[in-house]
């Protein structure tokens, strides 16, 4: 998604801008206000509310499938429990974005006045990198298209792994738009932390923050559902509580942390408190990656060993009056 995209008063494109950034060359009178309508942005989605409703009925299915198996009796394997905990994420996910534009492409465009010389940093550097890519841009095209493929396996193996390093950075960054990279909004991005963010979000920044450690703990509450079930080995059923009781723990501590050494030492600077408060989080992570591994490949294993009711047919019959 590009969001707004600010063009010189040239109609060249210079970068994606943010809300601060927007409110800020608007006061400063370097751009109009844009104009752009609730049903303009609707129309530029690529789904509907057919297509949405469709994958929620699918997802409905599912959980009603799983409802009517642990009512009558038959076994539900981690692999079910585990995509039930998904379909029910796959709920409150539509939910929030229900009303998201979904893969836009063409951006909303916002035009400087002038071409003069601006005093805002922003600008310059977005000029800036605009200059590069253009200079960068011709030498490529001057150069011979046998000189830029891959002359090796190597050389392939390392184009590979740059790109997807870049679209997982891209995924990653949540806080603010990339210094190297100014022409798209990144994926999950949301305010930053600049303190002007921080005053203008911090009202909606707990409550979403709770919301979102809820929604986790929920999360991880379903697979709870496996907990009595008849595991191969001891080590296999005490893997799967245990990671169960961390994935939904260490969200509450993470949120612990945050709250108690977060503005503390991150304003302080570098110092043996930032050290300690680094590590822990760091420590908190892990733990939820590794069990999170843990209840994703466990129930893969388990498959060569199921119940033997898992593999008996739901008779809805039993639920319905019949003739």
């Amino acid at each position: 998604m590009r969001g707004f995209a600010l063009h010189d008063a040239d109609q060249s494109f210079l970068r994606v801008l943010d809300e601060l950034t927007l409110d800020e060359l608007y006061t400063n009178g370097d751009i109009e206000w844009p104009t752009i309508t609730e049903m303009e942005i609707q129309d530029r989605s690529k789904t509907d509310i057919f297509s949405k409703g469709i994958v929620l009925l699918q997802t409905a299915w599912f959980i009603v499938q799983c409802i009517g198996r642990f009512a009558t009796g038959l076994a539900i394997t981690e692999v079910e429990v585990v995509t039930l905990a998904f379909a029910g994420l796959n709920w409150i996910t539509y939910w929030l974005w229900w009303y998201k534009p979904t893969d836009v492409r063409c951006s909303a465009s916002v035009y400087l006045k002038t071409l003069g010389t601006s005093s805002n940093p922003k600008i310059c550097e977005a000029r800036r990198q605009r200059d590069t890519k253009k200079l960068a841009r011709r030498t490529s095209e001057s150069a011979s298209s046998a000189n830029n493929a891959p002359k090796n396996l190597r050389d392939l193996t390392i184009i590979i792994i740059r790109t997807i390093a870049t679209h997982f950075k891209d995924m990653t960054v949540q806080s603010q738009f990339s210094d190297d990279d100014l022409s798209h909004v990144p994926t999950f991005y949301s305010p930053g932390d600049e303190p002007e963010a921080r005053r203008r979000y911090l009202p909606a920044y707990q409550p979403s923050l709770l919301v979102t450690i809820c929604v986790i703990v929920l999360f991880g509450a379903i697979h709870f559902i496996s907990w009595p079930s008849v595991f191969p080995t001891a080590i296999e059923k005490w893997l799967w509580r245990v990671s169960t009781i961390l994935i939904i723990g260490t969200p509450f501590l993470m949120y612990i942390h945050e709250q108690t050494f977060g503005d503390v030492f991150f304003d302080s600077g570098f110092s043996f408190g930032t050290i300690i408060q680094t590590s822990m989080a760091l420590i908190l992570l892990a733990t939820y990656i590794i069990s999170r591994i843990v209840l994703l490949s466990l129930p893969l294993i388990l498959l060569r060993s199921l119940p033997p009711t898992s593999l008996s047919e739901l008779k809805w019959s039993e639920f319905f009056p019949h003739i």
